[in-house]
């Protein structure tokens, strides 16, 4: 069964050389891992989109990639998904992304940095033991060290690399989930997925809907992630999301970091971050 095209492509767009013909064009050692992927975000009155784009809606879903508006629901089936956690500076602070473990088990560098917590706070990050867990920043109490309620200075991120059957023009999209979306998605998404892997049903099999539930924290109202399943995709679009999930198992996430739901929620644990 032939496979659809991700991408849509006229032949009125394509100039006459290239019409009906094909080429050996990969003559470098650069891949699907070296492309930056578009994300998916559930946006907020914080959000960027809604002051830049007429279209963008809060508690709709936007893609990045391509700036439109998604819906209030989203329908995705999912290729690969990577677990991780990034020590990123405040957004005020300016410093960005300070470290990384791709594997959420190693960070790639050692270091110390002073970062501005807040307008009249500071506070010193350090990385001195490349274990993630024996460096103790996964832990409460290490993002603001004067305070031992606040979050861990390191951010846990789902990242999963979709396919929208609804919107299959647009190609793979990550979803990248943080914080307070965590426990949603350990509770609706991958619950479900590691349910349905037990009766040897792989997760590119599965369709899932996402929605926007409303959510809490000490900084306001916000729009949480929701999942739900929505039943078994057909044997084509299977083959494709495997495959795509073979090839692009080290995606990188164009926008890496950018989170905008707050920091915590009311009923946030130590799991969710």
């Amino acid at each position: 069964m032939a496979k659809k095209a991700i991408a849509k492509t006229t032949d009125e767009s394509v100039p006459s050389y290239l019409q009906g013909k094909s080429f050996d064009h990969q003559k470098d050692n650069f891949g699907m891992d070296d492309v930056a992927v578009p994300q998916v975000k559930l946006l907020q009155g914080t959000s960027e989109q809604i002051t830049s784009f007429d279209e963008a809606n809060v508690g709709h879903f936007w893609h990045t990639g391509a700036d439109i508006d998604l819906g209030k629901e989203l329908e995705f089936v999912i290729c690969s998904r990577v677990r991780k956690y990034l020590l990123q500076a405040p957004l005020d602070d300016g410093q960005g992304i300070l470290a990384r473990a791709e594997d959420a088990k190693t960070w790639d560098r050692k270091g110390e940095w002073t970062v501005q917590v807040d307008k009249k706070t500071k506070a010193t990050w350090k990385i001195d033991d490349l274990d993630v867990m024996k460096s103790g920043l996964t832990e409460w109490g290490t993002y603001d060290p004067e305070d031992e309620n606040s979050p861990p200075a390191a951010t846990l991120f789902y990242n999963y690399l979709v396919l929208l059957p609804q919107h299959m023009e647009l190609g793979p999209v990550v979803i990248s989930l943080a914080r307070s979306a965590i426990k949603n998605a350990k509770r609706g998404l991958n619950d479900k997925i590691e349910f349905q892997k037990g009766n040897n049903r792989p997760m590119q099999s599965l369709k899932f809907i996402a929605s926007a539930v409303d959510d809490t924290s000490p900084a306001g109202n916000f729009n949480n992630w929701k999942f739900r399943m929505g039943g078994y995709v057909d044997e084509e679009l299977f083959n494709q999301a495997t495959s795509i999930g073979e090839t692009m198992k080290l995606f990188q996430v164009k926008d890496e970091g950018s989170y905008d739901p707050p920091e915590t929620s009311d009923d946030d644990d130590d799991e969710d971050y």
